[in-house]
């Protein structure tokens, strides 16, 4: 119903490239040299914000009565990060999918070269919604759930109040691409704009200009 497709390891486009027609006004946008350089883009945007969280999750907690000792709690807290994160990267990339047209197909892929998982579908969608895509799973998993957390009573036991924050911080910070990609829209798409992949490459056309 959702047709979501969970995909193997990327290797080339010619796993990924359905569709032929391509408009004839379309325009590659966002083409970089380097996947490594385009983390850090978004990484350097996202500081900022990531400094503030993790001073807000200081000054929420240092009052709290409990000194950290290494032990089972500890490591389970740890485990719980770990799990957390990889099971939500998952849940990152469904969020992504769900905002593409429901008839649409949507493949979920793993870059083998960089260990992440991405959304491909060549259904065009608008300039605007592409934004509001990219930085939807950063708001859900990331944001809103820390801004939550923030303000809820202290009901979660320690260390597992601290690990709770951390699985926020580093859902905000696994965004860094998908801001990255908000960068190149807002710098070099035209609003009006219609949105789609080829391939990784991604172009843009204006509608009345098909």
């Amino acid at each position: 119903m959702l047709n979501i497709v969970f995909k193997g390891n990327y290797i080339s486009d010619d796993q990924l490239i359905k569709r032929c027609d391509i408009p004839n006004n379309a325009v590659e946008y966002g083409i970089v040299s380097s996947l490594q350089k385009e983390f850090g883009r978004g990484l350097i945007i996202l500081m900022p914000l990531f400094a503030v969280m993790v001073a807000a999750t200081y000054f929420k907690i240092k009052d709290l009565d409990y000194h950290l000792t290494m032990g089972l709690d500890v490591a389970v807290s740890f485990v719980l990060v770990i799990v957390s994160v990889y099971l939500l990267t998952f849940v990152h990339e469904i969020i992504h999918a769900l905002f593409y047209p429901a008839d649409a197909v949507k493949e979920i892929w793993k870059s083998k070269e960089q260990g992440a998982y991405f959304v491909y579908c060549e259904k065009e969608i608008s300039r605007e919604r592409f934004i509001i895509m990219c930085l939807a799973p950063m708001f859900i998993l990331g944001i809103i759930p820390f801004a939550v957390w923030l303000i809820l009573p202290d009901f979660i036991p320690m260390p597992y109040n601290i690990a709770v924050p951390i699985v926020f911080w580093l859902m905000t910070i696994m965004a860094m691409g998908d801001v990255a990609n908000v960068y190149h829209v807002i710098k070099e798409v035209p609003k009006g704009s219609n949105v789609f992949n080829h391939g990784l490459l991604r172009s843009f056309y204006i509608e009345n200009e098909k």
